[in-house]
């Protein structure tokens, strides 16, 4: 008799459904992708470049051509040597800025702070620290500097960015247009309930070695002077503001 034997099939196996996505790229798609990577690409460099380039062709230009409509008779300036500027001292950080330092140490009580106003730029009350090197929370008068309202050159430092971060009340932004000033415009000071009114005579670009910034305008004169670095973003040169008391 013969043997039969019956064996059980394995279960079949449950196929899992797992939709499958694709792209279809084409050749329309590669070129749409490519002109806007390039665009973008465009933007941030106008958005980041466009400021300087323009300050260079616009605002440079017109800065210089004031500077020859007003100079500084050169038998009223003081010389470098005997003022301020012969104690001081140009350091660089490690992001390679450079300043001016200096060990001087006022021998009369000074104030420690005023506050600075310009209209034009809408800064109202900026804070102004007397006798520092530190602007990065405020304004700074350099130290020994003249005290406003008193003969000599009263030396205000703050920092500048691109344009479009600007921000009246971000002392890391606050002179990002000191550029725009232009002769008559007024810049206001207030130390110890006392209001003193200073106008623009005339701006310059300068090296950033330049301590003639430091020295008197002239014998006798009040001036008040304002600086940042340009082009706007960067450190390559320095813009100063001369102001007198009026």
């Amino acid at each position: 008799m013969p043997l039969a034997v019956y064996v059980k099939a394995a279960p079949k196996e449950k196929k899992i459904y797992r939709p499958r996505i694709t792209i279809k790229r084409t050749k329309n798609f590669d070129r749409f992708f490519f002109i806007l990577m390039t665009i973008v690409g465009l933007s941030s460099m106008v958005f980041a470049a466009g400021p300087i380039f323009f300050w260079q062709i616009k605002t440079l230009p017109r800065m210089l051509k004031s500077v020859q409509n007003y100079p500084v008779p050169q038998q009223e300036v003081l010389s470098v040597k005997s003022t301020l500027a012969s104690t001081v001292q140009i350091a660089q950080d490690p992001d390679g800025f450079s300043y001016f330092t200096t060990n001087y140490k006022p021998q009369e009580p000074r104030p420690s702070e005023f506050y600075l106003s310009i209209p034009k730029l809408e800064i109202e009350k900026a804070l102004v620290k007397v006798d520092t090197i530190k602007f990065d929370k405020n304004l700074s008068l350099f130290p020994g500097a003249a005290i406003p309202g008193e003969i000599g050159n009263s030396f205000i430092t703050g920092h500048s960015v691109l344009p479009q971060f600007f921000s009246a009340d971000n002392y890391r932004t606050i002179f990002s247009h000191l550029s725009d000033l232009e002769v008559g415009d007024e810049v206001l000071v207030e130390l110890e309930g006392k209001q003193l009114r200073y106008v623009v005579q005339y701006s310059k670009i300068v090296d950033p070695h330049d301590l003639s910034v430091l020295a008197p305008i002239s014998a006798n004169a009040r001036n008040l002077t304002l600086m940042s670095c340009v082009p706007p973003g960067t450190n390559s040169k320095r813009l100063v503001v001369i102001t007198s008391l009026i």
